[in-house]
């Protein structure tokens, strides 16, 4: 019984890469076999039987042309699959080297080619299984075949030597263009699994942490509820002091809105969507949420006329009021914020007056948990950003702001809600 692995996609490389080069080779052999079986029958006047030989050809033609069209279907390929496709050429190779010398051909030592090609993409097991096949026709083909009709032993000599010699470049020429494309994709393919590893490791950081959050502010419920009771009865109380009024109606608006955050992360976990609204009014009631939390910033806003609805995905805008609270950090006297679109994309930036980040930090912007802000913050907030927008579709890059401080530019695709 077949293990479930032999089911699984193909280790090394997707289909459209094994299959691709694999056709390539094989459209080469057909040109070859056909520009030789010429040659021989008109050229020399060794007659070869035409009739089977071409019938082998125009079969490896007709799989070569299904080959193609099964590359253009979006389906993974498998380890029996490709295993089957190197069978049928290495029979296909057999059955033309029996017509033509058997193993006095000196092109018969091509049937190591797709031995070579599973050697490199298959598991050992089906590598040893047509090794095995290869050797059997090879022995099959030292006693059974087809001799050629040369009556000059001489000019038959020959004729072998400069097969073999021609035989070597196109072994040598067939095994370079395979293996070199091979380690070229496999390479391609091992950046690729980094960068996804990566990625895994920084996402299963967030997912603890929205963890710790969600269990956080389950807890703080509670108290921010006797928080915000307690800053309404001061504020009334001193209503007429206007210093600690002042200073007990600031509280009671933070703490609603710490506890409109808990609401809105209650609303999400019960997938509560929610409602769409002109994109600038949205952006400007962002900018005044943000406000009440942070007191201490001056913020310039530059907010488009954009009436049409725009329906926030979840995570978008605790992103954004991330980049904000870094700003503010950092140069609460000059945080600047500009909203725009472009086609089918939505353009937010956020500049601050800083001390900026080094080039190999821009780089690295949210993809590593550092600082920019000496003996505060864990870089944390940039990493949640980065992760939020890039499961969103978006990008975030950091750029120097002109006169000193950082820019950071939020690009993020958007469909108008009708």
């Amino acid at each position: 019984m077949p293990s479930p692995t032999d089911s699984t996609l193909l280790s090394t490389l997707p289909a459209r890469a094994l299959l691709g080069r694999l056709l390539a080779v094989r459209v080469s052999l057909i040109a070859g076999w056909a520009a030789g079986i010429v040659w021989l029958h008109w050229g020399l006047a060794i007659r070869m039987p035409l009739l089977p030989m071409t019938a082998v050809l125009a079969l490896m033609g007709l799989f070569a042309l299904s080959t193609a069209w099964r590359l253009r279907l979006d389906v993974p390929a498998t380890q029996m699959e490709f295993l089957a496709h190197l069978l049928a050429d290495l029979t296909a190779f057999a059955v033309l080297v029996f017509f033509s010398g058997g193993a006095t051909n000196p092109f018969v030592s091509l049937m190591l080619v797709p031995v070579i090609i599973a050697a490199i993409s298959l598991r050992p097991r089906w590598v040893w299984l047509l090794a095995a096949v290869a050797g059997g026709y090879y022995a099959l083909l030292l006693f059974v075949y087809q001799p050629l009709a040369i009556a000059d032993p001489l000019a038959a000599t020959a004729m072998h030597l400069g097969g073999m010699w021609f035989n070597f470049l196109i072994s040598a020429a067939l095994i370079a263009f395979f293996v070199t494309r091979m380690h070229a994709a496999l390479r391609t393919r091992d950046q690729e699994l980094s960068a996804l590893r990566e990625k895994q490791l920084r996402d299963e950081r967030i997912v603890a942490l929205g963890t710790q959050a969600a269990l956080a502010a389950h807890e703080l419920a509670t108290p921010l509820a006797t928080i915000q009771t307690t800053a309404h009865e001061l504020a009334t109380e001193f209503a007429n002091d206007p210093d600690i009024g002042a200073d007990c109606l600031l509280l009671e608006k933070q703490a609603q809105a710490c506890k409109r955050i808990l609401t809105q992360l209650a609303a999400r976990a019960q997938d509560s969507a929610p409602d769409a609204q002109p994109l600038d009014t949205w952006l400007a009631g962002l900018i005044e949420r943000w406000q009440i939390l942070r007191p201490d910033a001056q913020i310039t806003r530059h907010l488009p006329s954009d009436p049409r609805r725009f329906n926030a995905p979840d995570g978008l805008e605790q992103a954004i009021l991330n980049v904000l609270n870094n700003a503010a950090d950092v140069s609460p006297d000059a945080v600047e914020f500009s909203a725009g679109t472009d086609g089918g994309k939505l353009l937010i930036e956020i500049a601050d007056r800083g001390p900026g980040f080094t080039a190999e930090q821009k780089a690295q912007a949210g993809r590593v948990l550092f600082s920019g802000k000496p003996g505060r913050g864990w870089g944390m907030g940039l990493a949640l950003t980065h992760a939020t927008l890039e499961r969103l579709g978006g990008s975030l890059t950091l750029t120097e702001r002109e006169g000193g401080g950082t820019r950071v530019h939020i690009h993020l695709p958007w469909s108008p809600t009708e």
